[in-house]
This record gives C-alpha cells, structure tokens and sequence, in this order.
C-alpha cells in the first residue's frame, strides 16, 4: 500500500514538471486581450499660442488603453505577433505659470506586428519584443485645422508571461511606442495655422490582460 502512494505521488510529481516545462510550445497560437494605461508625448514646444505666456507645450495626455495580440510561436522561444489597440486621449496645453488647458481629444489606434523572444517556457516566461506598424492618429479639436493623419510607428518593450496551465495564464505588458510624425503634422492645428513642430510622438504603456494558447 504504502509503495503504490509513493508511486502515485512520484508519478503527480512527474506530471507537474512536464507541465511546468511545457508552457510554450512551437506551432501553438496565443490570444491575449490586454487593457492598461497609456503615458503620452509631446507634440509641441516653446510656442506663444496666446502672447500672455511662454515656454508652453502641447502634450498628449495619460489615459486608459486597451486593445488586444495574436500571436504563433513558430518556436518555443520565438513568436510573431499581431497587435491592435486604442487609446482616447486628449490634447492638453502645459504652461510654465498658469493652470494646464485640454484643447481637444485624441484618438490614437495602433497597427503593429512584432517579434517577441521568449526566455524559456515554464511556468514564468520573461520576454523581449520589437515589432514596428502604424497609428492611426484622429484628432478632434473645436475650431481648429487639426486632420487624422496615419504615421509610422516602430515600438519595443518587455514583460513576463505567468501561465497557471499549458492553456491559460496572464501577460504583464511594458511597450514603448515611437511614432514619425514629419515636419509640421497637422494632426495638430490652431486657429492661427501653427501646427505640430515635433517629428515624433514618444509613448509607453503599462498593460495587463490574460492568455488562452491552443
């Protein structure tokens, strides 16, 4: 008696670790819906926009992202991914001596493809990834000359990926997003025509959300 629970707890112990090791596996596809906060750029710097103050800049403000991956891990330590997310932010106007000013909203929906390198396949997987894509830009500002505008965007970033089963885990999520905005963007625009002297929009977000693998 005696020896078979021995057998049968070596034999639970066994399948535990196969498990453990066996978290990615090559030819399997991952789907993970994520939602976190986004920490917005800059647009603008040192304009006059009303002659009553200096030193002002236009920045994106921080707001609630959420959006959603796809992902084939052709090994299992290298996976493609797809990415689509959305953020609805706002424009707000930063002055050295006075309070801060939302001039309009901004719609901001990333396209992106990446390349994700994962460090190991237990249970706890940290990662690497870089990838590149679009953003769609749209902004809505009242009485302004402001037009959506689609940019390249490259991003890279890191996390870790802590699976419960072979199936199910969660993905903590840390990406940086560096968007070409050109000379002059009109994605910005006021009254008076000034637009956008940036030529990229730098951001990062912190995400969470959860993993189904099959």
């Amino acid at each position: 008696m005696k020896l078979r629970v021995v057998l049968l707890v070596l034999a639970a112990a066994l399948a535990g670790a196969a498990a453990a090791t066996a978290q990615l596996r090559s030819g399997t596809v991952e789907i993970n819906p994520f939602a976190g906060y986004l920490f917005g750029g800059t647009f603008a710097n040192d304009r006059d926009f009303r002659d009553n103050f200096s030193r002002a800049h236009l920045d994106v403000d921080d707001d609630v992202t959420y959006g959603g991956r796809v992902g084939y891990n052709f090994t299992s330590l290298l996976q493609f991914e797809a990415q689509y997310s959305r953020t609805e932010t706002h424009f707000v106007l930063r002055q050295r001596h006075f309070d801060d000013v939302r001039l309009g909203d901004l719609r901001i929906d990333y396209f992106l493809a990446y390349a994700t390198i994962n460090f190991g396949h237990r249970r706890v997987v940290p990662y690497f990834t870089i990838g590149a894509g679009a953003a769609n830009l749209v902004p809505d500002v009242p009485e302004s000359l402001s037009t959506s505008e689609v940019r390249f965007t490259s991003s890279a970033g890191g996390g870790v990926k802590i699976f419960l089963t072979p199936h199910f885990g969660f993905r903590l999520d840390g990406p940086a997003y560096s968007t070409w905005l050109g000379d002059h963007s009109r994605v910005f625009c006021d009254s008076t025509g000034f637009c956008s002297n940036q030529s990229w929009l730098t951001n990062a977000e912190g995400t969470g959300g959860f993993i189904l693998a099959f």
